[in-house]
């Protein structure tokens, strides 16, 4: 693919901040699957794109609130939703092996593909950082952090379903 402007789907220095926004954002304790943890960030990325997803019948209030990020499309048509998260899969990959080998998430998680932040990962600077941007947006992180902690993964009911991103039919349930 040839790209004549920039697009930060496609940035993996600046997947690595998406992620450490996740982090700090959904206060991520726990091993999170990197499914969803991929699925996160592209909603993180395309806050606009989330009223696309198939919500419980008492989080459809958030779709009024992802409309209200229809500010942040681009210029110019992005592919569809499938499409763009595949093609981002790559960067996100880079992104989350680099954090690993650095340990900023487990090594050892990673090759179970899990990801799981260890304790203090980078710097306050960065973290202040991370914690002003996730201010830009806080009904959106708030709306990923309730995602990450009530929507499991798999199944028809999981978020690769709801999302539609990713497979389900063969998920172990």
């Amino acid at each position: 693919m040839t790209q004549l402007s920039y697009n930060e789907a496609f940035d993996p220095y600046h997947t690595v901040f998406r992620f450490l926004r996740l982090f700090f954002g959904c206060k991520l304790e726990r091993a999170v699957p990197y499914d969803k943890f991929r699925i996160l960030d592209f909603y993180l990325l395309h806050p606009y794109r989330l009223q696309n997803l198939h919500f419980f019948a008492d989080d459809t209030r958030w779709r009024a609130v992802s409309r209200r990020y229809t500010r942040l499309k681009p210029y110019g048509e992005l592919p569809d939703d499938n499409s763009l998260f595949e093609r981002m899969a790559v960067f996100q990959k880079a992104a989350a092996g680099s954090l690993a080998r650095v340990g900023i998430i487990s090594e050892e998680e990673w090759t179970r593909n899990q990801v799981l932040f260890v304790a203090d990962p980078v710097s306050d600077e960065v973290e202040q950082r991370c914690q002003e941007l996730n201010g830009t947006m806080p009904d959106i992180i708030g709306i990923l952090r309730e995602i990450n902690e009530r929507y499991a993964l798999n199944g028809r009911d999981g978020l690769k379903a709801r999302s539609g991103l990713l497979e389900y039919r063969y998920d172990p349930v």
